[in-house]
């Protein structure tokens, strides 16, 4: 199966929201993913907030990554998937100031 083609992606369509909806009061704007699926486990999370102070803030909670596992084992990921993603928080402020304004080179 092509990595287009893997499931998962489609796990992560469902858990996109969820995770938006989650941390929406913290400033997260956007959920974006990175995986090479099928050749590894578990994805990148990328929630995206719209200042460096609600990056910070959200990077400072020990918490962040436990919450953000429980969205994607709800989402329908496998507990191996779940337990290999990881999370990282990025402020369109940074990506407009050091990436030109790219998330494609800033999630690079």
């Amino acid at each position: 199966m092509s990595a287009a083609g893997d499931r998962r992606w489609k796990l992560l369509d469902r858990a996109e929201p969820l995770l938006t909806a989650q941390f929406g009061s913290r400033g997260v704007i956007a959920t974006r993913f990175v995986g090479a699926f099928p050749e590894f486990p578990g994805a990148g999370v990328w929630l995206c907030t719209t200042t460096d102070q609600e990056r910070d803030d959200l990077r400072a909670d020990t918490a962040l990554l436990k919450a953000t596992r429980d969205v994607l084992r709800e989402a329908g990921l496998s507990p191996l998937d779940v337990a290999e993603s990881g999370v990282v928080v990025q402020s369109q402020q940074t990506v407009d100031r050091d990436y030109r304004g790219s998330w494609f080179y800033a999630m690079r």
